[in-house]
């Protein structure tokens, strides 16, 4: 082997940065292998349209990594390496051809006054949920930061029937496993205050009418309001380069440029890794693979080395449907026909009703270019100045969903081709949609980027198919089945191997979990 390490590490998503840091200051020797120049995966920030706008190229809400144990046992050293923390206090809002808008804010009275001026019993109804939800995330949400199964989920699981109650845990279940259109239609009757739930869970793969969409709805309509919209100051670049600071700070080292295309095993063990110039390192201890479980049987080890069962399992994994990302640079902000203080606000979706999400939903499924996909529009630079330069905005928008291989358009506009071909005309129809709701963004717009799904593929091996979440999330590859069943606790079947990063337990978003667990056991 040319280069000697304990844990060798691939790819730089924050997971791998996460065991990184955890394992160099128990005192490991590790080394990160990133293909791309720049560290992340999908938590990236750059200047992609003109200089001094700094863009979020995918992930952006840290929410989730605030709650983990990863940042509240190291808080300090992150925040000593220069990562700073901006809370949108108006997190999440809904735009409506109407000209109207429903916004949810951290501040009570302005989210009550927002909600009485459709229904007052939608109002009571949603504090209701809130009261429910404080109730009951302290028994369910550790779970999400636990191995399942495990002996720790099943002790939180009974502790949970415990205090709760046989009835009640159940009544929980049936909610989380819910559609969100079940979910929002048993607690809400207008229109407008149901749409406010809906696009949460199709931020994953859930349209309104798949099972188990209510879990993620219920989840972060209930936290935003309470903690604010979470991003990184300056970008969640920042983020990840604070995390890269503890493991430069104690010895560990990251490399970029460094295209893995084989895990080397030999009786059984993975001691090593090459990469496509022929360069290799060797893991006294471990190889964790920041990865997909498709990677591994497609081109990363020898099926020769693998169980059948799992080559079968592998792959048989589902990606989910593609994403596009569209980067702008403004010349001030967005005037939304809903009223000014939505300009303000973090995340703006356009659905806009539930309906509408589940058509694009079911043209996406049939290979049909939306007509109207689902937008979630990020206005960080309005809460973030250091974003931007003086006067001008950076807009952020997820287009969900579409289809990879698309066979027609739903409106007969876009010539049916490869993504490179497609992106610009279909971008064009986003900013059209945009328009509607705010009718300045074209006047407003200095430059702007495309990252279709074939980009976001090409960018992130992990991202397949333009997949943003590195594989469905249903109920048949989620929980104790994802990736797939008797492989949830990270391990594979090659002893020493290790697969963390958004295709496994708890799967997407910054939540820095399956990183964390797999560092806790190495270090045992």
């Amino acid at each position: 082997m040319d280069e000697q390490y304990d844990i060798v590490i691939i790819g730089s998503g924050h997971n791998g940065l996460v065991a990184a840091a955890m394992l160099s200051l128990k005192g490991l020797k590790v080394v990160v292998l990133e293909s791309e120049s720049d560290i992340g995966g999908a938590a990236r920030t750059a200047e992609i349209t003109q200089p001094g706008f700094h863009h979020d190229l995918y992930a952006t809400n840290i929410g989730m990594f605030l709650g983990s144990p990863f940042y509240q046992e190291y808080k300090k050293e992150l925040h000593d390496n220069g990562f700073e923390i901006n809370t949108i206090d108006r997190p999440y809002c809904n735009v409506f051809p109407d000209g109207e808008g429903i916004a949810v804010y951290q501040d009570h009275d302005k989210t009550d006054a927002m909600l009485r001026k459709y229904s007052n019993q939608d109002a009571d109804s949603f504090w209701k949920l809130l009261s429910y939800f404080q109730k009951t995330s302290q028994h369910f949400m550790p779970i999400m930061q636990t191995e399942l199964p495990s002996f720790k989920a099943a002790k939180q699981l009974w502790s949970m029937t415990r205090h709760l109650g046989m009835t009640e845990s159940l009544s929980l279940a049936q909610l989380l496993l819910k559609s969100t259109r079940e979910f929002s239609e048993d607690w809400f009757t207008h229109p407008k205050v149901r749409a406010l739930f809906i696009p949460w869970a199709f931020h994953l793969d859930y349209g309104p009418d798949i099972s188990g969409g209510a879990t993620f709805s219920f989840v972060e309509s209930m936290v935003d309001h309470l903690n604010g919209l979470a991003i990184s100051k300056g970008g969640v670049g920042n983020l990840i380069k604070s995390i890269a600071k503890i493991i430069e700070n104690n010895g560990g080292t990251i490399l970029t440029q460094k295209n893995v295309t084989e895990i080397i095993v030999e009786k059984g063990t993975a001691i090593g890794v090459k990469t496509i110039t022929g360069q290799t390192f060797s893991a006294r201890k471990a190889v964790i693979g920041n990865i997909t479980p498709t990677q591994i049987v497609n081109s990363l080890i020898n099926e020769a080395h693998l169980p059948s069962n799992y080559i079968q399992k592998a792959k048989q994994y589902r990606y989910g449907l593609s994403t596009m990302m569209i980067h702008f640079a403004l010349d001030g902000p967005l005037e939304w026909k809903a009223g000014e203080d939505f300009s303000n606000f973090g995340y703006v979706h356009i659905g806009p009703y539930t309906n509408d999400i589940a058509t694009t939903f079911n043209q996406a499924q049939n290979g049909i270019l939306p007509d109207n996909p689902m937008l979630v529009v990020g206005q960080q630079s309005r809460h973030d100045k250091t974003r931007a330069p003086d006067g001008k905005e950076t807009l952020w928008v997820q287009v969900r969903a579409l289809p990879y291989t698309p066979n027609s358009d739903s409106l007969n506009a876009i010539s049916i081709g490869h993504w490179d071909s497609m992106k610009q005309d279909y971008a064009e129809r986003v900013i059209d949609n945009i328009s509607f709701y705010a009718p300045n963004i074209k006047q407003r717009i200095l430059d702007y980027a495309v990252f279709s799904p074939e980009d976001l593929m090409k960018h992130n091996r992990n991202l397949v198919n333009g997949d943003s979440v590195a594989g469905s999330h249903q109920l048949n590859q989620n929980y104790i089945f994802r990736p797939f069943p008797g492989y949830s606790r990270y391990k594979t079947p090659i002893k020493n191997l290790w697969i963390i990063g958004a295709s496994t337990w708890p799967g997407a978003g910054l939540n820095a979990i399956s990183g964390y667990l797999v560092a806790k056991h190495i270090q045992k």
